[in-house]
């Protein structure tokens, strides 16, 4: 029986994961990698009376204490946003959701230090409500209006940044490709033919000319960088060719760590990519991702990103 110390949820094609394990495995730390899609390749077992879960490989087995299991990095969606493939049977389903349940229950590891609890991220990733604590802590925010109908449109010509009120992910069956809907600009007089009524969507000042900043928190540390197009912002949504981009390091202003760090306290979020424009000088806050991705940015920048983490699942 191998008694774990740390415990990484994640999934076999995850980068961001890897560099986290090569760090964990350079200290010799005593942890296992449990991967979504290898579920059924594990038995788990979960005793509630003795406090503690099994996990089985075709090797060896696992052990995880309720009380002493020092830290969990949890790289795992709590919605379910991937759509099925193909209608799905009764078994899938159940596979589907009883998996997920399973997730959110491993909250009873209450010592552990997690990056993020299940139950943060649950509520961090809430756009309206992260734009509410991000204003409250003093962040500016571009006016926003959430609707399935046009009438907060006043000004035509003006131009908007329609997005999804969550990630969006959808499978064509005619096509059979998965997609993704990004952020698009369009102006008032365009976005006002669109019929909303099946479902709302976010309606945003357009910040232009602006400059894209990442910054990637880690339990008080932050990481930013700024995303250049030939030395220069770019219009519209910079994640559409995010590999053609410079990532620069630079300082953030005192007063947006602070900002920053305070909304990551009172969102009791431990990890974030959290996305910043720059407009004349002044720092717009966007949004939050509390599982979003960072490993190529540590690839192209050489910030220390999953060595933090590593240090501090063990703080």
């Amino acid at each position: 029986m191998n008694k774990i110390e740390y415990l990484i949820i994640s999934s076999t094609i995850d980068f961001s994961t890897d560099l986290v394990c090569y760090q964990l495995l350079k200290k010799k730390q005593k942890f296992y990698r449990l991967n979504r899609d290898e579920f059924q390749q594990h038995k788990i077992v979960v005793d509630v009376t003795k406090k503690v879960m099994t996990i089985q490989n075709d090797k060896e087995v696992f052990e995880a204490d309720f009380e002493t299991l020092r830290g969990i990095f949890f790289r795992a969606p709590v919605f379910l946003r991937t759509q099925p493939k193909a209608e799905l049977t009764v078994n899938e389903q159940l596979e589907r959701n009883q998996w997920s349940s399973f997730l959110r229950n491993l909250v009873v590891f209450k010592n552990a230090k997690w990056l993020n609890n299940p139950v943060s991220t649950y509520r961090a990733e809430n756009k309206i409500y992260q734009l509410c604590i991000a204003e409250e802590c003093g962040l500016k925010i571009p006016q926003t209006y959430v609707s399935n109908v046009t009438d907060c449109v006043k000004n035509l010509e003006q131009k908007y940044v329609v997005k999804s009120l969550d990630t969006a992910l959808f499978y064509d069956f005619k096509s059979h490709k998965e997609m993704f809907t990004y952020s698009n600009v369009i102006t008032g007089r365009e976005l006002v033919e669109y019929d909303l009524a099946a479902a709302p969507v976010f309606i945003q000042e357009f910040l232009n000319p602006k400059v894209d900043c990442r910054v990637t928190y880690v339990c008080g540390r932050l990481f930013p960088v700024k995303i250049l197009q030939k030395g220069k912002g770019m219009y519209g949504d910079w994640r559409q060719r995010k590999e053609e981009l410079e990532y620069i390091t630079f300082q953030l202003p005192k007063k947006i760590e602070n900002s920053i760090c305070e909304m990551m306290q009172k969102l009791e979020l431990n990890f974030g990519g959290i996305d910043l424009a720059v407009v004349n000088e002044e720092y717009y806050f966007i949004e939050v991702n509390p599982t979003g991705e960072w490993g190529w940015l540590e690839i192209k920048t050489s910030m220390p990103i999953s060595e933090t983490i590593e240090k501090s699942l063990e703080s």
